[in-house]
Parts: C-alpha cells; structure tokens; sequence
C-alpha cells in the first residue's frame, strides 16, 4: 500500500487476469454454440468498468448517505420483479428490456451490503446488544426471502454468508455468531447421526467456552435440535430440481444421463485438460457442446480443459491474490463503514469463487452460481465491478474516519 493515496497494482492485475480468462473461454464457447456471447461480454466488462471508475470517483461517505435508500429500491425492485417479470428455467427473475436482461437480486446484494455495513457502522457500542443483530438479520433476510420465492437458491445463499462476514468483521457478540451458524451446522449434518451428535457436542463446547453462560449455551443447543428435526421438512419444501442436485452430488452415477450429467461432463473437462491442456479451441467437450452452460456456470471447466492444470493454477491464484488484498485494505481503514464495505465485497466475491469452482469439481452440488468475473453474465458482471469500484474506492480512501 502506498503511504499517500493507495493504488493496489496487484489487485488490478488479478482482476485484469480474471477478466482475460472470461474473454477466452466465453470466445471458445461461442465459437462451439455459434452464439456470439463474449462480443456482449465486452460490452458488459466495459459498461462495468466504467461504472466502477465512476463509484472510484465518487466518496464512499456517498453511498453510505444513500445506502438505505438503495436497499429500500432494491426491495422494491425484487417485488415488482415477481409480478411482472420474466420467467426463465422455472425462475421468474429478470426484468427485460428489448434484448437486455437485468437481474435485480445482483443489484441486492450491493444494496444490502451498504445497508447492513452502515447500521454496523453506525452503532459500534451496540455490537453486543441482540437488538442490532436482529434489525442486520431481518435487513439480510428480506431480500433473501424475496429471491427464494422466484426461487433462486444460489444467489439466496450469498446472503447469509455475507451477513456472517460482516458480524464477524465487525465484532459482534460470539453468542451472535453461533446463534446463526447452529441452524446451518444442523441441517448440513443431519443426514449422518454420528457427525451430528460429534458437531453438537463440538459446538455446544465452543459455545461454553466463548461465552459461558448456561442459559445462551441451552439455547443454542436447542436451536440446533430444532433445525436437525426440522430438516425432512425443508428437505420436502425445496424445488425437484433443486432435490436431485444434492442427491447427484451425494451419488451422480445413479442418474448420468439425466440430473448428473453437467457434472460428469464437467469432472471429465477438467481431468481430461492435463498439465497443459489440449490448446485454445481444441477443447473436445466444448466444442462438441457436450459441457452445457459452458459460458456460465461451469465457464472454469471450459478454461480447465483448453488451458489444463496451469490454467485452472492461474484462476485460483488470482482469486488468492485478490481475497489477500482485500483483507489488506479491510484491515488498513480507519473507518467502521469503509472497512466493512471492503470486506463484505471480498467475502461475497470469494464465496462465489469458492462455491463455483468447488461445485464444478464435484465438492459442492450445483448451485447455479457463476464464477465473478469470468462467467458470462450482463447483471452479475455489472455488480461484480460495481463492487470491485468500491473496494478500490476504500482503498484510496483508507485514511478517511
């Protein structure tokens, strides 16, 4: 960092990497289909990055005056979207206009980032007061509940995480963080009794341990037993579709042809790239289209099979650089807001990363999140930079109070 005004270099470069690596495999992929997809990809990049350096000129002290009237028109926005949106593989998500599509949980995400950032901000004595965790909870749940109804779990799911980083960053009471992580840890386990009793009685430990108070620590564990019992019927609740991705995650030989099929395909574009890869356009699965949403969700596989190991090497060392200067600036601000905006752009970024890549390994089940800054995508790329704009926007500014 520089000691006047900051310029991370490497977070440029890192972010000029992954944007070079959408470039290259949206052109493959749309050299396969036909469709032409990477000339809107830099139209996207380019109206992105001009938004960006427009939110780098501007103080954040801005957008942190607005942030609450952002949120209220993004709620607005995901309302209206129900009535009168446009429905598209069963989720009805997108606005249209003329042959643009604009997605208004993308443009939540931000406006729930400020939001929650400014109340924390704004209330540092209160961090251990239930009252503040409740209000930032129900501020992230509105908007959560509203893009499940379309439904869209993927981008649901960044929520919750993000919520989870910006409590933590900003310290709030421990007893806070477990009551949110209980429920999570119950229904991810339930599904094996062994590993649900052994994460209870971990749990219940870390729960004494930290807070010590018998009464938060009962609680706590009921919340827990609550959720594991609960689960069957969240289980009945979620969407066909979203039912046979977890089972093909748990077992996808049992259906190879049907709901296990993007991802057998993907594991074999990613194994079958080699050190090296089979060279820029050469790629059989993309270009025999065998890999579906290739420009999309499973974009990384694409890269995967053309560039081979050093390739996929490359994409994950960019995202390392770029979570490592994140948490530098974060950590660098003098101020509560400009440090929460910070890390709330690198923990809403990087979980995306992590869940996409992991998923198109097979570690995760798919979720139907794109890679931020590769994939294709006009809505996502257009936040994705918008939050880049902010993070470079705390870091030039790291010295203001």
């Amino acid at each position: 960092m520089s000691r006047g005004k900051f310029s991370d270099l490497w977070l440029l470069v890192a972010i000029l990497v992954l944007l070079a690596v959408g470039l290259l495999a949206n052109f493959s992929t749309s050299i396969a289909d036909g469709s032409g997809l990477y000339q809107k990809q830099f139209f996207w990049i380019g109206i992105g990055s001009a938004i960006a350096l427009a939110i780098l000129s501007v103080p954040l002290r801005f957008f942190e005056m607005l942030s609450y009237i952002f949120y209220g028109v993004s709620i607005v926005s995901l309302l209206l979207v129900l009535a009168v949106g446009s429905t598209h593989k069963g989720a009805t998500s997108w606005f249209v206009f003329g042959s643009v599509q604009l997605q208004p949980s993308e443009f939540a995400k931000v406006a729930t980032l400020l939001a929650v950032a400014r109340l924390l901000a704004e209330h540092p004595r209160d961090l251990d007061r239930f009252w503040l965790f409740a209000v930032a909870c129900i501020m992230t749940v509105v908007p959560m509940a509203l893009i499940l109804v379309q439904p869209d779990l993927g981008t649901a799911l960044i929520f919750p995480v993000m919520l989870f980083v910006l409590l933590t960053w900003a310290g709030v009471a421990p007893q806070y963080i477990l009551l949110m992580f209980m429920p999570v840890a119950a229904v991810l386990t339930v599904w094996s009794m062994p590993l649900h009793i052994i994460v209870l009685l971990l749990l219940v430990a870390i729960a004494y341990v930290s807070i010590r108070r018998l009464p938060w620590v009962a609680a706590l564990t009921g919340l827990y037993l609550f959720f594991g019992t609960l689960t069957p019927k969240l289980w009945s609740k979620l969407e066909p579709h979203q039912q046979r991705r977890i089972t093909t995650f748990l077992d996808p030989e049992a259906d190879p042809l049907g709901a296990a099929y993007q991802l057998i395909q993907s594991k074999i574009a990613v194994g079958s790239g080699g050190l090296l890869g089979k060279g820029f356009l050469n790629g059989t699965q993309t270009q025999l289209q065998f890999l579906p949403e290739g420009h999309n969700d499973f974009i990384f596989s694409a890269f995967a099979e053309e560039w081979g190991f050093v390739g996929a090497v490359i994409v994950v060392v960019a995202f390392l650089v770029f979570y490592y200067r994140g948490i530098a600036i974060a950590s660098k601000c003098h101020s509560s807001f400009h440090s929460l905006v910070a890390i709330g752009v690198v923990g809403t970024i990087i979980f995306q990363a992590l869940t996409n890549l992991l998923m198109t390994v097979g570690l995760l089940p798919v979720t139907g999140l794109p890679l931020p800054l590769v994939s294709y995508g006009g809505s996502s790329m257009l936040v994705t930079l918008a939050m880049v704009g902010l993070l470079f926007s705390a870091a030039l500014r790291w010295r203001e109070y």
